[in-house]
């Protein structure tokens, strides 16, 4: 009769800890999945409150009507170029600003985001 001795067994138990912790790692990050620059900044920048899926669902966000991305519920108008100069000036007391941080083309990046997460555009080509 063969036994695994307790060490061989925990050596084991450890081995798939780590492939565990090595796959929700991947999972979340640029390796496995092409992300677009838009989808990058946006994950940076704007998901803490509008959440990953544009919902607004996120505790920063909490009771915010204009959090929420994808319903038509919209402060300053839904336009591109609105969108973009909220994301560039901010909303007083609910969004900061972005001008000094990021580039007009990369808030155009975010705004062709948003509008792929809205399901009204397709997403950008892969590099």
């Amino acid at each position: 009769m063969h036994t695994t001795s307790p060490s061989r067994i925990a050596a084991r138990a450890a081995g798939a800890a780590l492939w565990s912790l090595a796959g929700a790692w991947l999972a979340g990050c640029d390796v496995l999945a092409h992300r677009s620059a838009g989808e990058k900044l946006y994950r940076e920048h704007c998901a803490d409150c509008h959440a990953f899926d544009g919902s607004g669902n996120t505790a920063q966000a909490m009771g915010n009507a204009y959090a929420d991305l994808l319903d038509n519920t919209w402060k300053f108008g839904s336009e591109d170029s609105a969108m973009a100069n909220v994301i560039r000036e901010g909303s007083f007391g609910q969004m900061p600003a972005f001008r000094d941080k990021l580039t007009d083309a990369q808030i155009d990046s975010i705004v062709h985001y948003i509008r792929t997460l809205r399901g009204e555009r397709a997403p950008e080509k892969a590099p």
